[in-house]
């Protein structure tokens, strides 16, 4: 470390330089970031369940559906219909929707003289308007299955206006569009909207304002904190600066590279603030506490970042480690990317804490400290610290069996930890999206949408019955609901017919039906050009994660089952991303944290030189873990997108207050002092260091609570409390067990 120190001193101007320049040349870069709130693109392009997902998107713009909910107290009253006509009309000249569907133009098909005719249920240039004629609508409307409960609520109050948007073009520019329009009717009507297109534009609009108001919040409390440590306005602007510099460097490097930011890379900034402010308060700290003299001030400074330069190096990599973690261990696109850049941003502030910090304290005066109030209120902390070194040593049983207590309590916890996978959750309660979501569900069956691809000859009778009897199916599951297919409408016209409600038993009966309905746009949306292949569409409500596999295995157990040489079934739908989400958050967390672990012992291992060392300091790492995990399962804090980084960011900074800890104890060791005295005087001096470092990165993390997103706000809440017991763990059970059972962690030929 001496000749790191030395090169950052003589070199001093030109790291300067260098840092603020690539930081102005970097930064010219942040105005192209792009923000991602697909949650599909979540999910690697090439999984199955996203290709198939798309496939239906692309060739029946049926996956992307923005539904607007009409209220009024009679949906059938003259004004309403005319007000829905309208909306329906103005919404089909919108730029990226490809189909609209309403009251007003859906298709119906009604019995006659002749036998059947095709016309839409209301007709948009003869709107109903005398109270019979309108009556007569309503009662034929709730009368009708293909209707009732599917476009108009069973009690008439309700409507949907359904867009189906193109998968090629923007989903929160749609939504938006829509929006607009409807608000340019400025119809008396109350609209709601509903469907992913508005979810992913609330979370695009949530990531906006999360990063507008929470990187400037957090940068003022950590401001504010470290000025109440240090009440040394270099030791405040310092750290903060060179974190901003390293988050500058991140975010530009994600522009230039065309990863966007998502619902998770949202946070980086303030991870970064809250983890990378540790680095420079560690060395500022010791800069202040070794350089006093002006005479040997570069002398001094040179040896402050000769003997903390190994404990920040050791407390970077193991941090940056922790996130590499998630880039090996993650299905997701959105954890590795959040991985691959929070460790770049983490190596990027260590770098700048090591040499541009001790770069421009180089050219300041020699800080002195006053002795008044500010003494004081040091005193008061290192009079805390003196008492709990005291504390620590007089009571290591103490102190060791109430940590296995609170183990065995955590580990009682973790089986009551939950998962969730639906965006819905992802916002508050009490917002327009859960409130509408709460709606469409009671009404009409909820939104997400099931499907299923057949493969066949479609205009056959058998694979018609198949394509029927599988929407049979749909319908019995608990929580699907509204399952339509090109069956409905050949059973219709069958029935109209005088053939009675059921499949026609020859192809030809079946192709003369068609023709009836040929071309009609939503019979596009089901059937393909050629007749080989159909889609039947269902909905189900915002369920829980299990409840989301529970249907998706049965799902795939009945095409498995109903699969034949002339028939084949392919599922998907949201229930098969979110099954497929849920699988691979569960197995991120587990292989992340098994692989934080494993890089983390090693690296300590190679950098402290000792299995034991590396064995001590992993043991607080061990503690935090279990006790967050049944923290969380206490609380009812679920596994979702931002928690299941708990395990990984938990193992990759925890342990860095156990570096610093054992690291100087092995030092005051190697000087000559006996276990008990090095332990002392290690709680004295680097636990001083440690305890900012915690309520800095604490406050900081709690920052975002107040995120839009509740992901966010209870990641925030998790590495708040993860730091406390990785903090506390490291200055009071650490001791406590190297204490107990008298660890030197250094060989003993080095203790004097």
């Amino acid at each position: 470390m001496k000749k790191l120190a030395s090169i950052v001193l003589r070199f001093r101007l030109l790291i300067i330089i260098l840092s603020i320049g690539l930081t102005i040349a970097l930064g010219i870069n942040l105005k192209n970031i792009k923000i991602n709130s697909d949650v599909i693109s979540y999910l690697p392009a090439d999984d199955e369940s996203v290709k198939l997902f798309k496939y239906v998107a692309q060739n029946y713009s049926m996956s992307w559906t923005a539904i607007l909910i009409v209220e009024s107290e009679d949906i059938f009253s003259a004004e309403t219909v005319s007000n829905i006509n309208k909306l329906t009309e103005e919404l089909k000249f919108v730029e990226g929707i490809d189909f609209v569907t309403s009251i007003t133009n859906v298709m119906d098909i009604r019995k006659s003289e002749d036998g059947f005719e095709i016309n839409r249920l209301i007709d948009s240039y003869e709107l109903p308007e005398t109270k019979e004629e309108l009556q007569i609508l309503k009662n034929y409307t709730l009368q009708n299955e293909l209707f009732k409960g599917r476009i108009v609520s069973e009690d008439g109050k309700y409507s949907l206006i359904v867009c189906q948007i193109n998968d090629s073009f923007d989903k929160s520019e749609a939504a938006t569009k829509i929006r607009q329009t409807v608000d340019g009717l400025n119809l008396p009507e109350k609209i709601y909207f509903e469907g992913m297109p508005f979810q992913v534009q609330s979370i695009l609009q949530s990531i906006i304002d999360d990063l507008l108001l929470l990187t400037p919040l957090i940068v003022i409390l950590i401001l504010l904190t470290l000025y109440l440590s240090f009440r040394s306005w270099r030791a405040v602007l310092l750290p903060i600066l060179a974190v901003g510099m390293g988050i500058v460097w991140t975010i530009s490097l994600m522009a230039i590279f065309g990863v966007a930011l998502t619902p998770l890379s949202d946070a980086l900034p303030v991870v970064l603030f809250a983890v990378g402010s540790a680095y420079g308060i560690h060395v500022v700290n010791k800069i202040k506490i070794s350089v006093t003299s002006k005479e040997h001030k570069m002398a001094e400074l040179e040896n402050a970042i000769s003997e903390i330069g190994l404990a920040v190096i050791l407390a970077g990599i193991t941090t940056v480690v922790g996130f590499i973690s998630f880039i090996f261990s993650s299905y997701l696109n959105i954890v590795s990317d959040l991985g691959i850049f929070a460790a770049l941003g983490v190596f990027f502030i260590l770098i700048l804490s090591l040499t541009f910090i001790p770069a421009v304290i180089s050219y300041f005066p020699v800080e002195k400290i006053k002795k008044s109030k500010k003494e004081n209120k040091e005193n008061l902390l290192d009079r805390f610290l003196k008492k709990l070194s005291f504390f620590v040593i007089n009571q290591k049983k103490v102190i060791f069996y109430t940590a296995i207590v609170l183990i065995i309590a955590a580990i009682t916890g973790i089986p009551l930890i939950k998962r969730k996978v639906d965006i819905v959750e992802y916002f508050k309660q009490g917002t327009d999206i859960r409130k509408t979501a709460s709606l469409m569900n009671r009404e009409f069956g909820g939104s997400q949408p099931i499907q299923i691809i057949i493969n066949g000859d479609i205009q056959d009778p058998a694979v018609m019955q198949s394509i029927k009897n599988a929407s049979i199916f749909l319908n019995s599951l608990d929580g699907v609901s509204n399952a339509r297919s090109i069956a409905d409408y050949i059973e219709e016209m069958n029935d109209a017919m005088g053939e009675g409600k059921r499949i026609p038993d020859t192809r030809e009966k079946i192709a003369n039906l068609w023709f009836m309905i040929d071309g009609e746009e939503v019979i596009t949306q089901m059937v393909n050009y050629d007749k080989n292949e159909a889609v039947i569409y269902a909905s189900m409500p915002n369920v829980t994660a299990q409840r989301v596999h529970e249907i998706n295995d049965t799902l795939n157990n009945y095409i498995k089952n109903n699969d034949s040489e002339n028939t084949r079934f392919r599922v998907t739908g949201m229930q098969a991303v979110y099954s497929k989400l849920d699988d691979s958050m569960y197995k991120n967390l587990m292989q992340s944290m098994v692989l934080a672990f494993i890089f983390i012992f090693v690296t300590m291992i190679f950098l402290i030189r000792t299995i034991r060392g590396a064995l001590v300091g992993m043991i607080t790492l061990f503690f935090s873990i279990v006790i967050i995990f049944g923290f969380m399962g206490y609380v009812g804090i679920a596994l979702d997108i931002a928690t299941i980084l708990i395990a990984g960011i938990t193992v990759g900074i925890g342990i860095d207050y156990s570096i610093h800890f054992v690291t100087a104890y092995k030092v005051y060791v190697l000087k000559g002092m006996g276990i008990e005295e090095a332990l002392k005087t290690t709680i004295q001096t680097t636990g001083r260091a440690i305890i900012i470092n915690v309520f800095t990165i604490i406050l900081g993390f709690l920052v975002l609570l107040f995120a839009n997103l509740v992901p966010l706000q209870q990641f925030g809440i998790l590495i708040a409390v993860t730091m406390f017991c990785s903090g506390v763990g490291a200055i009071t059970l650490l001791p406590a067990i190297i204490g107990l059972f008298k660890i030197s962690i250094v060989k003993n030929k080095h203790i004097k």
